[in-house]
């Protein structure tokens, strides 16, 4: 159970107890197992997020994201539930690492040649710095896998293997 932090000025994002919300806007670049063409994302993301434990934080991102491809573009609905781990910290920046799987819907085969339904898999490294009382800026490097698991057959399944940057204010409550 969430316990309620001592103070506003101890809701730090990984404090047991203490939850937010995160708002963030995220291009990425497909970078390997290349389709036919490369297919940019861009993608923007807001995400609740509570800490379960000192250092760990569980969280479910709603993601909206836009994909150029060289048919027509697709708008890409998902949602994750994701973990976040702190692995260190000075005065005013948490170093974290997180990840999770995903489902995601959009209104055009993603990638062309795949299915509108897909799976996600999404993992990066990042770091928070305090910019105001309970706020954070955040700034990560962000791993994106997105691919219908072959429920289609193996010769429908092309996939996105996306990196780029993850950008965003969290507040914390």
């Amino acid at each position: 159970m969430l316990a309620a932090p001592a103070s506003a000025q101890d809701r730090q994002p990984f404090q047991e107890g203490v939850v937010g919300i995160e708002m963030a806007v995220t291009p990425l670049i497909e970078i390997w197992n290349l389709n036919v063409h490369r297919e940019p994302m861009i993608g923007i993301s807001a995400s609740v997020w509570g800490a379960v434990r000192d250092r760990f934080s569980l969280g479910i991102e709603f993601q909206h994201a836009f994909v150029i491809q060289h048919t027509p573009g697709a708008f890409v609905q998902g949602i994750s539930p994701l973990f976040r781990w702190r692995v260190g910290e000075t005065t005013r920046w948490q170093w974290f690492v997180d990840g999770g799987p995903g489902v995601s819907w959009s209104d055009l085969e993603t990638p062309p040649g795949g299915t509108r339904f897909n799976f996600l898999f999404q993992a990066g490294a990042g770091a928070m710095r305090q910019v105001a009382r309970s706020q954070h800026l955040v700034i990560a490097y962000r791993f994106l896998h997105l691919s219908n698991a072959k429920r289609e057959g193996r010769h429908r399944n092309p996939d996105l293997e996306m990196m780029g940057i993850h950008a965003g204010w969290a507040f914390s409550f």
